[in-house]
């Protein structure tokens, strides 16, 4: 269904929410890439583990790899816990 007609059957009020919770979601999706980016970059550093050696522990392709150390990777739940697990750490949400 086109824009258009959304517009015509939402309020402003209406429109505004959605434009809002738009845009909280895809903050917050930034900040978990970023988080879970940093955690990767760091653990790699302080345990010596080179890009190679991350790709073959996780058996994920190489492409995939780089975009979770860029923070451009849109990751599932499982895919999150197994970094974690990787890293020896277990992950959790805190809700700011």
């Amino acid at each position: 269904m086109p824009v258009t007609h959304l517009a015509n059957r939402l309020s402003k009020q209406e429109i505004a929410e959605i434009d809002n919770a738009a845009k909280i979601e895809h903050e917050s999706l930034q900040m978990l890439q970023h988080d879970i980016s940093k955690a990767v970059i760091d653990y790699m550093a302080k345990n010596n583990v080179g890009f190679n050696d991350l790709v073959r522990k996780l058996g994920k392709s190489p492409t995939q790899v780089s975009k979770i150390i860029k923070g451009e990777a849109n990751l599932t739940l499982a895919t999150i816990a197994q970094l974690y697990a990787f890293m020896g750490r277990r992950a959790h949400i805190v809700s700011a």
